[in-house]
């Protein structure tokens, strides 16, 4: 007995000093009550429970979905009144379609003794088309006007476009009269009408015939010199001097006399042909003498030259005569006689260029008796 009291006092004595003391609060849970010297688990006791039914068949609602995906819901912060228009800041203007025209390139040829061409090629690098038959230059040497004109001279031209990233050539000519040969000058080329007061701040452009993106790219500017004119082509001039009843044949043919000369600057090639036609016209205009062609007379023949009759070099004059058939012959009418007709002689070549075609022809009165 005395042992098994000594064994109970001992264990009393640790749980005094090391073990967990049990608490109950008012609810009738029991709370541990730690001692801070004492490592170790924690046990609790477990605790009474409250037996609830557990909730079965619990719905979730998904959210709400659209064709293209989840419907997006903004953020609550922002708030937005029915209705109400939509400011856009730093709005994109687009320009307007137009043309523009720029000058891509300018040469320069001799034309004849005292003009000059200018050769040159417009581009429109805008953004509409331009019709063809608008697009003209004019044209400035040291600032001042020196003419211009249509770009197009072909009727069929005239409404056709030249569309964005075209381009056409084309060439006026210029005087040179008062140009110094062997000078240089300054050579300006305007499109789409004129500047004035070329040369200064207040050159304005006039006289646009439609809009562009922009009129600073309009002109081109170039020197030139005038070199010496070129020598003028070859050129034929006939003159009849007299006529007379031919030698050979008094009744039938008269002789027509003329001068043939090469009144240009270039040799006649050796390959070169002339001919010659005669024609009698009325002078009277009187019924019973009427010749039977209207337009330009009866023929009276006509022949081709020979090579020795050709006045080839430049100021060679060749006098030469042709008899004309007045009377008889299967293809040629009898003139009555005592009648003043004009005798006419044209000269028409092939293998050469003629410089002037109006004195190729020559007419004498001559009273046929």
């Amino acid at each position: 007995m005395k042992k098994i009291l000594t064994l109970f006092l001992f264990i009393a004595a640790a749980i005094g000093s090391n073990a967990q003391v049990k608490k109950i609060d008012s609810s009738g849970l029991v709370k541990p009550v730690i001692n801070a010297k004492v490592k170790g688990q924690i046990i609790t006791s477990t605790p009474q429970q409250t037996n609830t039914t557990p909730t079965t068949n619990v719905s979730i609602v998904p959210p709400k979905q659209t064709a293209k995906g989840m419907l997006y819901t903004p953020p609550s912060g922002t708030t937005q009144t029915p209705n109400q228009p939509t400011t856009t800041t730093n709005p994109t203007t687009t320009p307007a379609a137009l043309p523009d025209i720029v000058i891509t390139n300018i040469s320069f040829s001799p034309n004849t003794g005292n003009t000059y061409a200018v050769n040159y090629t417009l581009k429109n690098v805008g953004t509409a088309a331009v019709k063809k038959g608008l697009l003209s230059v004019q044209g400035y040497i040291n600032g001042g006007a020196m003419g211009g004109g249509n770009s197009t001279s072909l009727t069929s031209e005239i409404n056709q476009l030249l569309n964005p990233g075209e381009s056409m050539s084309s060439r006026n000519t210029f005087g040179t009269n008062g140009i110094i040969v062997g000078n240089a000058y300054s050579f300006e080329l305007c499109v789409n009408g004129m500047r004035s007061n070329v040369g200064t701040a207040s050159q304005t452009w006039v006289g646009q015939q439609f809009s562009e993106l922009n009129f600073t790219n309009n002109a081109i500017q170039s020197s030139f010199t005038i070199p010496p004119p070129p020598p003028a082509p070859a050129d034929i001039e006939v003159i009849i001097t007299k006529i007379e009843k031919s030698p050979l044949d008094t009744a039938s043919f008269v002789r027509i006399y003329y001068t043939l000369k090469n009144i240009g600057e270039t040799a006649i090639p050796s390959t070169a042909s002339l001919s010659l036609q005669s024609r009698v016209e009325d002078t009277d205009n009187d019924p019973s003498t009427f010749l039977e062609t209207a337009c330009c007379g009866q023929a009276t023949g006509g022949n081709t030259l020979d090579a020795g009759e050709i006045p080839f070099t430049p100021g060679n004059v060749k006098e030469l005569f042709y008899d004309a058939r007045v009377a008889g012959g299967a293809n040629f009418s009898t003139l009555p006689k005592n009648v003043l007709y004009k005798f006419n002689i044209q000269i028409t070549g092939s293998g050469f260029t003629d410089g002037n075609n109006t004195n190729n022809k020559s007419g004498y009165n001559y009273l046929l008796h």
